[in-house]
């Protein structure tokens, strides 16, 4: 049976007293939306996410990663999927940090790696409509990439749909705004690169009445976290992620937080 341990990522070592600028920069060019910290004996003590760190703007900011910790989710290295995902779904992040039982952060496990896992084991039944989210936040195929890219970092979101009218052209997501340097040269350059050159399309989109399970098969099969729900015209109706099908899922409880707790004292 597969453990959070066959599915561990190395992360950046980071510490609380380091400066923000210096987790701003992993975070930027890494598909982590959070990062892990530790403290000087290795263990964990939290982490810091990137809607938070992106709006320090100077880029010489003495400000430290520990001025925006948040408690962390964490599993042990044995602990299942199941619990890794339930620990990502209650804190609502994109990944979750893997202790050993002496509190040592060894790495990090992300949701993309969780999902075709889960997904492998269960059927979630229901409607892509009970899900979804809505309103949907939008772009336009001629908003500069630099603009794109705060929306995304600040709202949390992985990806937005590219609209013109009523109808989708695409998607453009972080990791198609970090890859090659898009959204690195756009800035430098001072100049309004349109997300119409960098967007993907077609967009992989599900309606509002397609099964969930068939939903998240169409991510695994693409690689994409959130799909579009439009209705037959092309209109964009909702929205749903990886994290929305989460809620579909059969996970257990919360664990280990009173653990955690017990790091963060001692």
């Amino acid at each position: 049976m597969m453990v959070a341990l066959d599915l561990i990522r190395e992360i950046p070592v980071l510490y609380p007293d380091d400066l923000v600028t210096k987790a701003r920069k992993y975070l930027r060019e890494d598909s982590f939306r959070e990062m892990f910290i530790r403290d000087r004996n290795g263990r964990l003590v939290g982490y810091i996410d990137i809607s938070d760190v992106i709006l320090v703007n100077d880029t010489k900011s003495n400000l430290e990663i520990q001025t925006f910790l948040r408690d962390a989710p964490f599993v042990y290295s044995e602990d299942s999927v199941e619990n890794a995902l339930a620990q990502i779904k209650n804190a609502q992040t994109d990944s979750v940090a893997v202790c050993s039982h002496s509190g040592e952060l060894l790495g990090a496990v992300q949701l993309s790696a969780l999902f075709p896992v889960i997904m492998s084991r269960q059927n979630p039944t229901g409607l892509v409509s009970e899900y979804m989210i809505e309103p949907v936040v939008t772009c336009n195929r001629d908003d500069p990439l630099h603009a794109v890219y705060s929306v995304i970092t600040e709202s949390g979101y992985d990806a937005l749909p590219v609209e013109e009218g009523n109808c989708i052209l695409g998607m453009i997501s972080r990791t198609d705004l970090i890859m090659h340097g898009h959204i690195r040269r756009s800035i430098e350059a001072k100049h309004k690169t349109p997300v119409e050159y960098v967007m993907v399309t077609p967009a992989i989109i599900t309606f509002r009445n397609d099964s969930i399970g068939d939903a998240a098969r169409a991510m695994i099969q693409h690689d994409v976290s959130r799909l579009p729900v439009i209705e037959s015209d092309g209109k964009i109706v909702g929205i749903v992620s990886r994290q929305d099908i989460l809620n579909a899922l059969e996970l257990p409880g919360v664990v280990h937080a009173q653990k955690y707790e017990e790091y963060e004292t001692s």
